[in-house]
């Protein structure tokens, strides 16, 4: 059974320079949850961690998918007070539903985290990263060193990854660059293991894990 909730964007977040990108739910978050929804083994019983969570969709959809545990990160204070708020809101939507979906919220936690900055000490199963590779806003190289830092040695990171032209590099390869330099493998998924209403060409998801 599907599961309604809202999500509360703000407009111009990013132009107004408040929220930056994190206060919108941009297309590469729906094309993610919608393949975590297929693949629930990435999630159920797992212990996850989202970055650069923005409004906390990712992060609830993965408690709805049956996560033991999801830590739900921003590198923007603002943003993380909102996607708590988000967070409480679906949740108080949900369980007027649904009791059973109460220990599913609580499973969620938000906090603030700078990539690679090892402010968090602890390694998870599950990585989930919607439309992060974006080096015309954010460096890629600490976000890979986060994934060095959060990933357990079995764990995966899914990251869902938007086309988008940037004039220094292609961003792909020098995700791909940086994390084989850490030991990791970037592995493409097909379009066939993707949702396919919620896919789209320029659209791709990558799973990472540690060699």
């Amino acid at each position: 059974k599907g599961k309604n909730f809202t999500m509360e964007q703000v407009q111009r977040g990013e132009i107004d320079g408040t929220f930056g990108t994190g206060a919108t739910v941009w297309p590469a978050s729906i094309v993610l949850l919608k393949y975590l929804e297929l693949h629930l083994d990435k999630v159920k019983g797992k212990k996850v961690i989202d970055l650069g969570a923005g409004t906390g969709i990712t992060s609830m959809a993965a408690a709805i998918l049956g996560a033991e545990r999801v830590v739900c990160t921003d590198g923007v204070e603002s943003v993380v007070k909102l996607a708590r708020q988000n967070i409480s809101k679906a949740c108080t939507q949900l369980e007027r539903e649904e009791e059973e979906i109460s220990k599913q919220c609580g499973c969620i936690e938000t906090q603030y985290y700078w990539w690679g900055s090892g402010s968090i000490k602890e390694q998870f199963d599950t990585i989930i990263i919607a439309d992060c590779v974006l080096p015309k806003l954010y460096p890629i190289a600490p976000l890979v060193d986060a994934l060095d830092e959060l990933m357990k040695d079995d764990a995966v990171a899914i990251l869902s990854y938007e086309h988008r032209h940037f004039e220094h590099y292609h961003p792909e390869d020098k995700f791909r660059e940086l994390a084989k330099a850490k030991g990791m493998i970037v592995k493409k998924i097909s379009a066939d293991e993707l949702d396919p209403v919620y896919s789209v060409d320029d659209i791709e998801i990558w799973e990472v894990t540690k060699q």
